[in-house]
């Protein structure tokens, strides 16, 4: 039996290596998964997006799921506007900020970490792009935990959050479905129930 395929996207300032334990988890329910990186800190969104888009024509499929966490995420939505992909069927975005990040326009103002970060700023992480126009199935699994993130180190954040990204955040129209858990940002990415979800939501459309 030929088995379905995910593209995993990871976050910013991380690579595939952070996914392993997700992909671990989505094979074991029988997809095909492929880890897909980009240089966060060395490129700007578009050419990161068009390295990720050669990436994925590469692996020569012809349909494929997109499981992607934080900024991944929004490097999803500017896929999605590409032409000349294989097929999406559906997407999963865990704790992806798609109106922008709090904490990284906080860090911003930070020498040395607004270097890092300045790259994936802008049509990015400033919540400033657009969204796809045609119809998607995206569920988004959103965190929220009093677990320490690096929300700390700016004094804390504003509303509910996984640490890192608000659940504001995380909320949008152009979503099928919205889901919180009790994980921090990165845990998001080391959770069987996560996993459970995620795979859910690929075969059925739902998270229920």
């Amino acid at each position: 039996m030929t088995t379905a395929n995910i593209v995993l996207i990871h976050g910013v300032l991380m690579n595939s290596v952070e996914m392993l334990y997700l992909n671990h988890q989505l094979s074991k329910a029988n997809f095909t998964v492929h880890s897909l990186s980009y240089p966060s800190a060395k490129h700007d969104i578009a050419h990161n997006t068009q390295l990720l888009k050669q990436k994925l024509l590469a692996l020569n499929l012809d349909s494929t799921y997109i499981v992607a966490h934080s900024l991944g995420g929004i490097m999803s939505m500017h896929l999605l506007a590409l032409d000349g992909l294989p097929k999406i069927e559906r997407i999963v975005l865990l704790g992806s900020p798609l109106n922008g990040s709090y904490i990284a326009d906080k860090f911003m103002t930070w020498p040395l970490v607004n270097r890092l970060l300045k790259n994936s700023m802008g049509n990015g992480l400033d919540g400033n792009f657009t969204m796809p126009s045609m119809p998607y199935e995206i569920g988004m699994i959103a965190g929220v935990s009093d677990s320490l993130g690096v929300g700390t180190l700016v004094g804390g954040l504003p509303e509910e959050s996984d640490g890192t990204v608000l659940l504001s955040e995380t909320q949008h129209e152009i979503l099928k479905e919205h889901i919180v858990v009790d994980k921090n940002h990165t845990g998001l990415l080391f959770s069987k129930d996560v996993a459970d979800l995620t795979v859910s939501f690929l075969n059925t459309g739902s998270f229920q």
